[in-house]
């Protein structure tokens, strides 16, 4: 099924490890939140979305990591979900039927309206998932703004997650929802863990106020104990604000204060926030006793 007339609401592109469904769940959660969905829709969207998310972590890169992306699409009467990966794809020797069972696709077909699973033509496969947005003709879900093109800023950053959005408004809840998620397996302490949900806020109201356009991205990475996210693009300027006496003043000192580190870098006639989050107390009580 071609979707390519439209741009993606959500694009995920992460990395195939068993904990990649908790961030797919998690986003699928955000996405549910900011659109008033149907909790049936909900559960439906994400048992599919897991299964052939699941089927890339365990058939596509024969047990090793690979590229997983996922693409979200909000049409006016039904969602849309595209689950790639650049694995091994489907044996061309082996007949459709048993390459597919045990890895989820009766579950997907019995889920969603119409579902597509076909190898990509520059290698991997593709799952298309289509969720009816009606039941009984009642909206199952409450129509967003249209998504924006895709502006390149998701092949310019890096991390555990790299997350493309448009419009804006999806920012603040799916930046929470992942970040609050790697910062737990980033083994962060309660009190550590309280200010990252300040920092994320702090960020998606700043982005409401300062996004050079429609789309925002940011890129997520984590180590033990150790968190850091990109967010792009704001507006040229924007960034100094958040030292500024103004409206954007409490943003700011929660940037500022809760964080490590709080960086504002200019890139080709834009800017991206750079900010770092630690939690070495433990480590720190450690040594000293």
């Amino acid at each position: 099924m071609e979707v390519n007339e439209d741009w993606p609401a959500v694009r995920l592109e992460l990395d195939s490890s068993p904990e990649v469904l908790t961030l797919v769940r998690g986003a699928l959660g955000a996405v549910a939140e900011v659109l008033a969905l149907d909790p049936e829709l909900l559960d439906d969207l994400k048992t599919a979305v897991s299964e052939a998310c699941n089927n890339v972590v365990m058939h596509a890169y024969e047990g090793a990591a690979g590229p997983l992306a996922v693409c979200l699409y909000i049409r006016a009467d039904a969602i849309d979900v595209v689950v790639r990966d650049e694995g091994r794809g489907i044996p061309p020797s082996a007949p459709a039927d048993d390459r597919l069972q045990g890895v989820g696709l009766p579950i997907i077909r019995a889920l969603t309206q119409r579902a597509e699973f076909t190898q990509r033509p520059e290698g991997g496969t593709e799952v298309w998932m289509s969720f009816a947005g009606r039941r009984d003709g009642r909206p199952l879900f409450a129509l967003s703004e249209a998504s924006a093109p895709e502006d390149g800023w998701v092949n310019r950053l890096s991390g555990d997650a790299v997350v493309s959005l448009s419009p804006v408004s999806f920012l603040g809840a799916i930046l929470g929802r992942l970040t609050r998620a790697l910062a737990a397996r980033a083994r962060f302490s309660l009190d550590r863990f309280s200010d990252v949900y300040l920092i994320t806020d702090a960020i998606a109201a700043h982005a409401a106020n300062a996004a050079a356009g429609p789309r925002i991205a940011f890129g997520l990475s984590t180590n033990s104990r150790r968190l850091e996210l990109t967010v792009a693009p704001f507006r040229t300027g924007s960034g100094s604000q958040l030292r500024e006496e103004g409206p954007v003043r409490d943003v700011g000192s929660a940037l500022v204060l809760l964080s490590d580190e709080v960086e504002v870098e200019p890139t080709n006639g834009e800017e991206k926030l750079h900010v770092v989050m630690t939690d070495m107390r433990r480590e720190q009580l450690r040594e000293s006793l």
